[in-house]
């Protein structure tokens, strides 16, 4: 033997410290990018659903006066937030559902219109016609009723 022996190093399979950094760094940028996107699109679902749950309420009001026989009156309390099915004659509350910035709906401006609700009468017809608009600041959905009970979405 001339001389120390000498290892070779051999490579071994795998990634670096810095190689894994730097996947790391991109995916960070990647999700970044996309986040404004992803609020924006869960923000317009929750109005959307919230339209879809508005819509399916005022349909119940129409169904309600008509399966019980009794006039029930739909009206929104700008104060609590709360939009209400209540039996006219007992003054009963069939169904109540809130509206406002604190619900999983996260609404900003909620806009009811007649400002005095409606009430619906048992042979199906409504003393007038009904508007609701919800919106969240930059997405705004309605949901429109007519005196004869048709419930239409925009």
């Amino acid at each position: 033997m001339t001389g120390p022996t000498m290892r070779r190093r051999t490579a071994r399979p795998g990634f670096t410290a810095i190689e894994m950094l730097i996947v790391v760094v991109v995916i960070g940028l990647m999700a970044a990018a996309v986040m404004p996107r992803i609020s924006r699109v869960v923000a317009e679902q929750r109005i959307r659903s919230l339209q879809g749950a508005v819509a399916s309420d005022l349909e119940l009001a129409f169904a309600l006066a008509n399966r019980e026989h009794k006039p029930v009156t739909v009206t929104y309390n700008t104060t609590t937030s709360v939009l209400a099915i209540t039996d006219r004659i007992s003054s009963a509350v069939l169904k109540t559902r809130y509206l406002g910035r604190n619900g999983s709906f996260s609404t900003t401006t909620v806009t009811f219109a007649p400002t005095a609700g409606i009430t619906i009468f048992p042979a199906g017809l409504a003393s007038g016609a009904i508007t609701l608009t919800v919106s969240n600041g930059t997405f705004t959905r309605t949901v429109s009723a007519t005196r004869a009970g048709q419930v239409t979405k925009s």
